[in-house]
């Protein structure tokens, strides 16, 4: 029974578990097993493969949108190893066949004191099929409307049983096409919100167009095809050529060179280039939207009798994954960078030099990211009963197993440029006597003959393929994760209590080693690398635990009271890395009557940190957050006097300015760190009226609070706490974390953020609590039988405790940058009778608020995201045989076509990938032949 570890005739436990059956699976429509759980009410957030900037491949689950790393993730009952590219915290649902998957049960309950860390928000238990004979063959596809994200999969699965045993085994393909941003309206640009308000006048936000209380215009990025200059460096430099860089914007200059009319003028703002209403450039229709993958899957179990009092078995499963991910080409923003462009360079038409250029490498292509993994894990054991006449271990049973698992592989990039090339090549360079340009100057020739200086100031395809070969690079990264470990357990009745029943006992011993590693390419891990930079991390720790489980049934079979019975569970782990503690749970089931039962749980949860969290090194990251210290219209620097000042008093030149919206963060481990630890309660009503066969209600109210938080402070924290607090409040704690590059035409001042140190610590926390409902009801009547489905989740709570001690609300806005509604409903009904079958499901992601500047504090202005609701439909038909039974079924996902909702704060397509469905309506066929 997933939640504990007795074995026991009553399914029904003191925690709340949802079950999702396979014919509920295949009504679902979708060939992962990731993408249907990431359908559930109580999981949000989650990445999956639309992510696409900052994803990897993988598909992860979420439940209760704390953290993916905070679900426990288990395949019949035992741990997975950990997924991804290497150093990860939590699993990858593409490692598990859907063909082999009989059903899911999710435990939604802290279950730290019977599965240890990470249990946090709860579990996911994936049974597979166990008693299987046949051969089971099955085909899907499907693909959009438009033609594309088209999906492939196949599967064969074959079992047999025997007299002292059973064998399965199942082999599948998996293939999904890519879709791109620029094939969807809602993506094809980064719509923004250029302006807040309740009375915008649609001339001022001309060319863009207004949206209730926001002008919405097309964003895009300044680093583009033909180069952008942001002259930071003044008047300096050779006066012959100074006006053509005549001040535009403050002290600083703000240019586009304008390659088609071959000369220089202000940057216009007003929306991208592609349409012709700006210059920013759009790199939407360069990204994907769904990113593509294929996957090959092997999975086996059996098991032997050996002795009438024992049995072994073993489950061993490998997928091999290749995925990737695409970007519009690199932008080589030099002052990122630290490049300066030489007065020298034989291609700068000015002069003088420049630390701020901004040019999109379109001759490069696109970045690309590309992972090859394999995930392999086993399970072996010996099983059994002890033998009676051994008083009160008579009949007992006993488990004994070891678990390995391991995902390994590679990532490669291509794509980006070095460092130290990029350097020679901006650097000095002139043309000798033969015609040929080279780096260094006449007499000091640079001492490498494969440098080739690099036209930057051109347009678009000045850039030679010799010049990229120089500067560009294909790199190839490493990683892994490592699960291993034996658990031994004891599980049998006690004693019986008189008036009650027997109580259950279990007992045992786990031991696991974990340890992981992810070595960038050498380029990437040495800093020496255009775009984000990432240092090697590799760790490993393990841990010895002793637990136990008890089960007592106090009362049975009188008035009020049909059954009522207790549960206790208690873990103790010691970790050589920090330490030992204990965990525990207790729990209570009174079923009044045998329609309805009260349930309930308290119990203490615990997440050890992971390899990642204490080893990794130094990464970048580049959050959503603007620089208080810019002075631009809007800005902080304008309306909040203090940070004026402190941004005065830490040296930022006069009228620095800059729009950017992302800031250069250092992300990292931390060896000091202890386990993050939670406190979760539970209650809940089960109701199965006796006078309406087959249907089952439940209604249960949690909450989850989390203390001393494994996470980082946070860009916002940071800089806001710099900026807007007086030194009497301790703005130097936070300021201490933020570095910014000098200003070179004045000694002691200081210009834009060169990178904000965040690392993992133990800080703040999170508070959370909400509703699960669920009502099933099995209806047969004599037109076919009827499988209702209704399930939602309601959150009255979500607040997060930041590194300053005050609190964020996340519910309802999207102040956290996650999409976090109030409500989020499912309704399904599946029909059957005969040989035929069909069904419809609807989805209900519902509407929240978004903010000016994703700062919901009392006084901003605000925008309704409204709710999101989709459709989808199937029908089948079962067709009899002497060879076997044929199945067709055919549906359409998202049958209305609808949309995501826009997010103009969201990272990506305008919208959030973890929350809505970006393809739009989808159709897709499944044959399957059992013999």
């Amino acid at each position: 029974v997933t939640g504990s570890l007795i074995r026991r005739k009553d399914l029904t436990t003191a925690a709340p578990v949802a079950v999702m059956e396979k014919m509920e699976l295949d009504a679902a429509g979708m060939a992962s097993i990731g993408d249907i759980l990431q359908n559930l009410p109580a999981q949000s957030n989650a990445i999956n493969i639309q992510s696409n900037n900052g994803g990897d491949g993988s598909t992860r689950i979420n439940l209760r949108g704390i953290g993916a790393k905070r679900t426990l993730v288990l395949v019949n009952g035992r741990r997975m190893p950990y997924g991804g590219i290497g150093a990860d915290t939590s699993v990858d649902l593409n490692s598990i066949p859907t063909a082999v998957i009989e059903r899911v049960e999710v435990l939604k309950d802290g279950a730290s004191s019977t599965y240890g860390s990470d249990a946090i928000g709860g579990v996911v238990n994936i049974i597979t099929r166990q008693n299987f004979s046949g051969v089971e063959t099955s085909a899907y596809i499907g693909t959009t409307q438009r033609g594309d994200a088209t999906v492939y999969d196949l599967a064969v699965t074959a079992g047999q049983k025997f007299d002292r045993g059973h064998l399965l085994f199942s082999a599948g393909v998996y293939e999904n096409k890519p879709a791109w941003a620029g094939d969807r309206d809602y993506s094809r640009f980064d719509f923004q919100a250029g302006e807040w308000g309740e009375d915008i006048d649609p001339d001022d936000c001309a060319p863009g167009v207004v949206k209730g209380n926001v002008c919405v215009v097309k964003g895009g990025s300044t680093g583009v095809p033909g180069g952008t200059i942001i002259d930071r460096l003044g008047q300096q430099g050779n006066p012959a050529h100074q006006s053509k860089l005549t001040k535009y914007m403050g002290d600083s200059g703000f240019w586009y060179l304008d390659y088609l009319d071959a000369g220089i003028r202000p940057f216009n703002t007003d929306g991208t280039s592609d349409v012709g209403e700006g210059d920013f450039y759009n790199y939407q229709p360069e990204n994907y939207l769904l990113t593509p993958q294929q996957r090959f899957s092997v999975f086996s179990l059996g098991s032997y009798q050996l002795h009438e009092s024992a049995r072994g078995y073993f489950e061993a499963s490998y997928v091999s994954r290749h995925s990737d991910q695409l970007l519009a080409p690199e932008p080589v923003f030099t002052i990122n960078e630290g490049l300066t462009i030489s007065e020298n360079n034989y291609y700068n038409p000015f002069g003088r030099d420049f630390i701020d250029i901004r040019r999109r490498m379109l001759e490069g292509g696109h970045r690309n990211f590309v992972q090859d993994l394999d995930t392999f894990r086993a399970n072996v054991g010996i099983e059994g009963s002890l033998p009676s006449g051994l008083g009160p271990l008579s009949n007992w049973h006993w488990d004994i197993g070891y678990m390995y698992g391991r995902t390994s592989g590679t990532q490669t990039t291509r794509g980006l440029y070095m460092l130290p090339r990029l350097t020679k090549a901006l650097g000095p360079s002139f043309m000798d006597t033969d015609g040929i340009v080279k780096c260094g100057a006449p007499g000091a020739i640079d001492p490498d003959p494969a440098c080739v200086p690099l036209d930057i100031f051109g347009g678009p395809g000045t850039i030679t393929q010799e010049m990229l070969d120089y500067i560009g690079y294909t790199g190839v990264g490493r990683g892994f994760n490592e699960s291993e470990g034996v658990r031994a357990l004891l599980t049998g009745d006690v004693v019986e209590i008189p008036f009650g029943g027997m109580v259950g006992l279990a007992i045992g011993y786990d031991y696991r080693e974990e340890s992981g590693g992810n070595q960038p390419n050498v380029m990437v891990a040495k800093g020496l690398t255009t775009g984000n930079k990432s240092e090697p991390v590799e760790g490993e720790y393990f841990v010895n635990e002793v637990f136990g489980e008890l089960l007592i049934p106090l009362v049975a079979n009188t008035q009020f009271v049909e059954l009522f019975e207790l549960t206790g569970s208690l873990r103790y782990f010691n970790y050589n890395n920090f330490g030992d503690d204990v965990t525990w749970k207790i729990g209570a089931r009174w079923q009044v009557i045998p329609d309805l039962s009260i349930r309930g749980t308290f119990s203490t949860a615990f997440r050890a940190p992971s390899v990642a969290e204490l080893f990794s090194g130094n990464y970048d990251d580049f959050p959503l957050a603007n620089d208080p210290c810019a002075d631009v219209p809007g800005s902080l620097f304008r309306s909040n006097d203090t940070v004026k000042t402190n941004c005065q008093a830490d040296g930022v030149s006069p009228g620095y300015a800059d729009e950017t919206d992302q800031q250069r963060a250092r992300r990292g481990g931390n060896k000091e760190l202890q386990p993050e630890t939670a406190d979760v309660y539970t209650v809940g009503v089960v109701f199965q009226p006796n006078f309406v066969e087959g249907l089952t209600a439940t209604v249960d109210y949690w909450y989850f609070k989390i203390n001393e938080s494994i996470q980082e402070i946070g860009v916002d924290v940071i800089l806001n706490a710099c900026y807007t607090r007086t030194p009497a409040e301790g703005r130097a704690e936070f300021c201490k974390y933020i570095d910014r590059n000098s200003d070179p035409t004045s000694p002691g001042k200081v210009l834009a953020i060169n990178y904000i140190t965040d690392i993992f610590q133990n800080i703040g926390g999170l508070e959370t609590w909400g509703i699960d409902f669920q009502v099933k009801y099995d209806w047969k009547t004599d037109y076919g039988r009827y499988l209702w489905n209704f399930e939602g989740t309601y959150t009255g709570k979500y607040t997060q405790i930041n590194a300053d001690g005050s609190e964020t609300e996340g519910l309802g806005v999207y102040d956290l940058e996650l999409a976090l509604p109030k409500w989020r409903l499912n309704l399904g009904v599946i029909w059957s009778m005969d040989q035929y079958n069909a069904g419809i499901n609807a989805r209900y992601f519902g509407s929240f608020e978004e903010c000016e500047n994703n700062d919901c504090s009392e006084d901003a202005l605000r925008r309704d995201v409204d709710a999101n609701i989709t459709f989808d439909i199937f029908a089948g038909y079962l067709i009899e045989s002497n060879i076997g039974d044929t199945r067709l079924t055919v549906g359409v996902n998202n049958v209305l076509d609808a949309d995501p909702e826009w997010i103009y704060n969201g990272f990506t397509a305008t919208s959030d990938p973890t929350a809505y469905d970006f393809l739009g309506r989808f159709f897709y066929a499944r044959l399957s032949q059992t013999f």
